[in-house]
Formats: C-alpha cells, sequence, structure tokens
C-alpha cells in the first residue's frame, strides 16, 4: 500500500513516514494540500491511501477532502486531528472520510486505523 501523508509540520510528516515505513508500507510525504493535489493529478501516481491534517494554513483537510473527491470519488482519505469537533467529523463523513485518528495518537493507533481501511478496501472490492 502506498500512502500520502499532508501535513504542514515536517516533523509529524516524518514521523509518521518512519513508522509507516517501519510496518512495510511506502509513504510519500508533502506538506500543504496544493502539493498533495498536484501529486494526485499524476496518472500515476499510485496512491491508495491519504493520510491529512485537518488544520493546515491556506487549504485545511476538509477542503483538500473535497477537493480529493473532485478527481477521486473512491480514494481513501483518513483525517488527523487535534480538534474532535462534531461538525467536522460530519462534514468529513458526508464528503466520503474513510476514517479520523485524533492527536496525540501512537503508531500503533494509526496502524490499526490504516488496517482498518484496508479491510474496508478488499471488502469493498470484492462486493464488486
Amino acid at each position: 500500500m502506498k500512502i500520502l501523508v499532508v501535513d504542514d509540520e515536517a516533523m509529524m510528516v516524518e514521523s509518521i513516514k518512519i513508522g509507516l515505513v517501519s510496518k512495510g508500507y511506502a509513504v510519500v510525504g508533502v506538506y500543504n494540500a496544493r502539493n498533495a493535489l498536484d501529486l494526485l493529478s499524476q496518472e500515476d501516481h499510485g496512491i491508495d491511501l491519504v493520510i491529512t491534517d485537518y488544520l493546515m494554513p491556506i487549504t485545511n483537510g476538509l477542503d483538500l477532502l473535497m477537493g480529493i473527491r473532485q478527481v477521486h470519488a473512491t480514494l481513501p482519505v483518513l483525517m488527523m486531528t487535534a480538534y474532535a469537533d462534531t461538525t467536522l467529523v460530519i462534514e468529513a463523513l458526508k464528503n466520503g472520510c474513510a476514517g479520523f485518528v485524533e492527536k496525540p495518537f501512537s503508531r500503533d493507533q494509526l496502524i490499526a486505523e490504516i488496517e482498518r481501511i484496508e479491510q474496508l478496501i478488499l471488502q469493498n472490492s470484492h462486493d464488486r
């Protein structure tokens, strides 16, 4: 599985990248929504899952999710947030967000959520 991590904090991107690579995932990190959308617009991006922070300057994670949905209707997006705001969660779910992890989180919590999403992907591919 190839994962795109989007966060404006370089230390967060690198920390997640190290944790996921150690578990066998291929990881690409970018530091803003514009770079994420540019990467995802490439035909051969190969991304299977996007993990994005909610709170970022210029374009937040919810706006990124909506931008992804315009081009990739089914690409799973996992949102990281320190703000468990019910309105945000509802809006993100309405726009096809696959899940949430609340900051701060452990590597094991993140892996568990990724594995849950992998199971959903597998289940959906069998249902087709």
